[in-house]
């Protein structure tokens, strides 16, 4: 390939990465990479840990060749490839002493679940799609009403805040069309994927 171009994307990249981080000071930079780049041969990829190592700022790389992608399913392509950035979830047992119960979901053979009053949460559950702060906040309570505790969030409010995801982990999505974020959340990272009727999840 050409070398000098290459140098030149990295420049011109990082130019615009660091005008972002001066006037937003964001936790996390998502590049979303279509046809156009493609056809330049520009590779996202490979300049992303450089950009990301003078900046100081994680950057995720979301493919999106198509306009499908790019204009109507900019939302799960980006999701899809934050995944790949959640950290292993590694379960701990942590003996603790609260009045308050918690409950643990536990399957059974017909497929669905029953809560079981616990003072450890065998299970975690995730849920993925983008909401406004207020809403996610709403749902968090009212969830909470219902005895269902939300570990954990994605996106989540900051970068460093991911969730932890494995075997584990459930995940429902909150947003209608995010099948390429729940196809990897279960093939990459094993999460048991809840099909939730509405108005939460891919039939809401």
């Amino acid at each position: 390939g050409d070398i000098s171009a290459q140098l030149n994307d990295q420049k011109e990249l990082e130019k615009i990465c660091l005008r972002i981080k001066s006037d937003r000071n964001p936790s996390v930079i998502v590049w979303i990479g279509t046809c156009t780049t493609e056809i330049v041969k520009m590779d996202l990829e490979g300049i992303a840990p450089k950009v990301e190592k003078q900046i100081e700022i994680p950057i995720v790389v979301a493919r999106a060749n198509g306009l499908d992608y790019a204009f109507t399913q900019g939302e799960d392509t980006v999701l899809a490839a934050m995944v790949h950035r959640c950290p292993e979830y590694k379960e701990c047992k942590i003996n603790r002493k609260e009045p308050n119960k918690q409950f643990e979901v536990q399957p059974v053979l017909n497929q669905e679940s029953v809560f079981k009053q616990s003072q450890l949460t065998r299970f975690n559950l995730v849920l993925f799609g983008s909401l406004p702060s207020s809403v996610a906040s709403q749902l968090n309570l009212e969830l909470k009403r219902q005895s269902i505790y939300v570990s954990g969030w994605l996106p989540s409010q900051k970068y460093s805040e991911l969730p932890g995801l494995g075997n584990n982990v459930y995940v429902c999505g909150v947003n209608p069309f995010l099948s390429r974020t729940a196809t990897t959340l279960m093939r990459r990272k094993r999460c048991q994927l809840i099909g939730a009727p509405f108005p939460i999840g891919p039939d809401g």
